[in-house]
């Protein structure tokens, strides 16, 4: 995927594209609620069902790339135009560079690539546009796949804080993991 200046639509790649999350996308976001173990392994816990009031207090907070000093939200959907989840930058520290990426696909979406293919463009965007200069990420340590993910991605497993996580009865550990843009540029070179 190319995505120097001058080439083809930036925030496209293969198989998806992304865009400006709105207000409509949030209503796959409450149906796909249920997914009790997808929103444990993201929130580090069981959250309390949402409500189309809170998908609108969110949508006037987030949509449209509101609150972007926060989050940059962004929707993920197939080059044909179907939702299959979301991505956002997080915890943006300009004063040390650091950021953190946080990606949700839908169940009926899951295992096709469509994450990592979304990651690379938003690292790219945060390494190249915002000067950024490293990615932060962690996750339970019972999420096999997030963690086998962030590994074939190329980020570092960089620490491990011991019962940091209550949920489902019991602590669990929280797996540090990172990657430095010059890692970024070396794994996924512009083309």
């Amino acid at each position: 995927m190319s995505n120097s200046a001058g080439d083809k639509y930036y925030w496209q790649g293969p198989r998806i594209r992304l865009r400006a999350m709105t207000r409509e996308d949030l209503e796959v976001w409450l149906a796909e609620d249920t997914d009790t173990e997808g929103i444990r392994h993201l929130a580090y816990g069981v959250e309390l069902p949402k409500s189309p009031p809170a998908a609108d207090e969110f949508a006037a907070r987030f949509a449209n790339f509101k609150g972007t000093d926060e989050r940059i939200m962004f929707t993920i959907e197939t080059l044909d135009g179907e939702v299959v989840g979301g991505i956002n930058i997080h915890t943006m520290d300009p004063k040390n560079g650091t950021f953190g990426v946080g990606e949700r696909i839908y169940r009926a979406y899951r295992g096709n690539g469509y994450a990592a293919e979304a990651k690379e463009i938003v690292l790219r965007y945060a390494f190249n546009e915002l000067r950024y200069q490293k990615y932060n990420v962690s996750c339970i340590d019972t999420n096999a796949a997030q963690i086998k993910a962030l590994i074939r991605f190329g980020c570092k497993e960089e620490g491990r804080r011991r019962r940091m996580i209550y949920t489902a009865g019991r602590y669990f550990d929280e797996i540090l993991f990172g990657m430095t843009r010059e890692e970024f540029e070396e794994k996924y070179p512009a083309q």
